[in-house]
């Protein structure tokens, strides 16, 4: 784990979701989490470049159901700024299309809201540690969309940002490698 360098060790998280009911109940999920804390929660994007660095945040877990696309151009705005924020959306039911949209825009992750709670402090560790993750849910409709050969077992699934980024096609491959999918027959 890497957190941007405060006083303090612990991975700084904006949430960005228009529901406050969602936004209160995802703060508050985080919080029980160790050494992850919310700096702010807001609901909307427009100003998102400006608090996460206001903020110092690590991490923004942002809805991807905003009108307009803002989130995704939120994501790109983050990216574009030169900060080392990291993104994970959340979804209640994405489309390829938003999956890969994310992923383009530089977002390190994609959730359901059906993931579990340990699904989302993975994502926001992962996250920081510069590395990809999408919920296992979305890897299993994505493999069933993607023609994608089997390939032998073995690596470590571990997609790490700073390398550069990789399409879906890859993602899946690499959990297809090590048995997180099974090709469907």
């Amino acid at each position: 784990m890497n957190p941007q360098s405060n006083s303090e060790l612990s991975i700084r998280v904006v949430v960005v979701n228009e529901s406050g009911f969602i936004r209160e109940g995802l703060c508050r999920v985080i919080e029980r989490f160790k050494d992850i804390k919310v700096v702010a929660s807001i609901s909307d994007s427009h100003r998102l470049s400006e608090i996460a660095q206001q903020v110092h945040a690590d991490v923004v877990l942002i809805d991807a159901q905003f009108p307009s696309q803002e989130g995704f151009e939120a994501t790109q705005r983050l990216r574009e700024s030169g900060g080392i924020t990291r993104v994970v959306f959340l979804s209640i039911n994405p489309s390829l299309t938003e999956v890969k949209r994310a992923l383009e825009a530089g977002a390190n992750g994609f959730l359901l809201r059906e993931a579990g709670v340990s699904e989302l402090e993975i994502a926001l560790q992962a996250a920081v540690e510069g590395k990809i993750f999408l919920c296992p849910t979305i890897l299993k409709r994505l493999s069933k969309v993607l023609d994608i050969e089997e390939l032998p077992k073995g690596e470590r699934f571990s997609i790490n940002a700073a390398q550069g980024r990789y399409s879906i096609d890859d993602i899946i491959s690499k959990a297809l490698r090590l048995g997180i999918l099974q090709q469907e027959q």
